[in-house]
């Protein structure tokens, strides 16, 4: 044997020697690095998750709203500008002279001693001043020192818009709906998903835990809602007004009562299988030596449960968590496209494909961009869920 083969053998010698003596949590790591899809499946949900607690900074910093609606600026194409029109810019002069007088008052007097605007009176200043092109506005407000001067700039800069992904039939931003539509759609799948999780898990755990009556009476609840028409349902339940239902009326607004109703929809009919993988798990875990050693010891039964059971069943939900996120997108966009789901004008991504429906040869964009978010997103998690079964199954582990 060569020298370099000898160095080989005791290279991957040492290699193994080393990988024997590792953490769980550094082998587990490791592998799911090794899963290259999961890691970028990662990379995607972190960017879209920042992107959703950031969504009023980015609207902040864009200067725009995702409910601001112009008819006049409808379809506009990808990177196109768009002005205000004059009535707004003149709502705008109005509303800056009632609320600071004395600073109009001022400005308007500076504005004609130096013979930068010549109004036909002298109270038509400003609105002389903003009928102008927005740029130009601000070039003569530039050569004005002062806090008026100041104010009013800040209100001009908001006459004109860069709309990056265009507009939609209303007029309003796409990029912003787009934003906030990640917060709504990632928001209800993640909070749906955990949900379901939690109530699959403790009724999983109580039925496979105590068996006998309880366990049947449980695992019938569970196969009843499985066998149950599911749309039909969702439909009837999203065609209720919380506002009328006694107790309900001071929790839920308007706005953001069609989010409530989706979210109780989705957790109604996703806790199912989750219950049903952990009553399996309970089932082969309750005769194993350790349980029958905690009870031995005198150990009663939520600590058996808390304690030694649920560790033991967090591999596989976590697995049920993410792809149970990406389910639940799924079925946000398919209630919303619907018209069953959020509703306007809190945007998301399955409502912005109900309003492009009709607008695929006009504008395709309006579909394409958020069906897009949806299938990337939806992919990501399920992706996330293999690496983390392969991780985390002990069968799959190389110690």
């Amino acid at each position: 044997m060569s020298t370099n083969e000898k160095t080989k053998v005791i290279t991957a010698e040492q290699r193994a020697e080393m990988e024997r003596f590792q953490p769980m949590w550094k082998i587990v790591l490791t592998q799911f690095f090794e899963h290259r899809m999961a890691v970028i499946g990662l990379a995607v949900i972190s960017f879209f998750i920042f992107v959703a607690l950031m969504a009023p900074v980015i609207a902040s910093i864009t200067g725009l709203d995702s409910e601001r609606q112009n008819a006049l600026n409808r379809y506009k194409p990808v990177n196109s500008y768009v002005t205000v029109s004059t009535d707004e810019r003149e709502a705008k002069v109005t509303e800056f002279i009632r609320d600071h007088a004395e600073e109009a008052n001022s400005l308007q007097a500076e504005l004609i001693a130096k013979g930068l605007v010549q109004p036909p009176r002298p109270e038509d200043a400003l609105f002389d001043l903003v009928g102008k092109d927005p740029q130009e506005t601000l070039k003569i407000l530039s050569q004005v020192n002062g806090e008026p001067a100041l104010h009013l700039t800040k209100i001009v800069n908001n006459f004109e818009s860069h709309h990056w992904l265009g507009t939609d039939e209303l007029g309003r931003d796409v990029f912003i709906r787009l934003v906030y539509g990640t917060r709504v759609s990632m928001g209800v799948g993640i909070l749906v998903a955990l949900a379901s999780s939690l109530i699959g898990l403790l009724i999983g755990a109580v039925a496979g835990y105590y068996g006998g009556f309880i366990d049947t009476l449980l695992m019938r609840l569970t196969d009843s809602l499985l066998s149950l028409p599911i749309l039909p349902i969702q439909i009837v339940i999203a065609a209720i007004d919380l506002n009328k239902v006694p107790g309900l009326g001071f929790l839920v607004g308007d706005e953001n009562q069609s989010i409530y109703k989706l979210v109780f929809i989705l957790v109604l009919f996703s806790w199912m299988t989750v219950a049903l993988l952990v009553r399996g798990s309970i089932l082969s875990l309750r005769e194993r030596e350790f349980i029958l050693a905690a009870k031995t010891l005198g150990a009663n039964d939520s600590t058996i449960i808390f304690r030694h059971m649920f560790p033991n069943v967090v591999a596989p939900m976590l697995v049920s968590v993410t792809l149970g996120v990406g389910e639940s997108i799924l079925w946000e966009a398919a209630l919303s496209f619907l018209g069953l789901g959020i509703q306007q004008p809190t945007p998301s991504w399955g409502n912005m494909l109900f309003n492009a429906q009709d607008l695929m040869t006009e504008a395709p964009f309006l579909a394409i961009l958020p069906g897009i978010l949806i299938f990337a997103t939806t992919i990501s998690f399920n992706y996330l869920g293999d690496g983390l079964q392969d991780a985390i199954d002990p069968k799959a582990i190389r110690r």
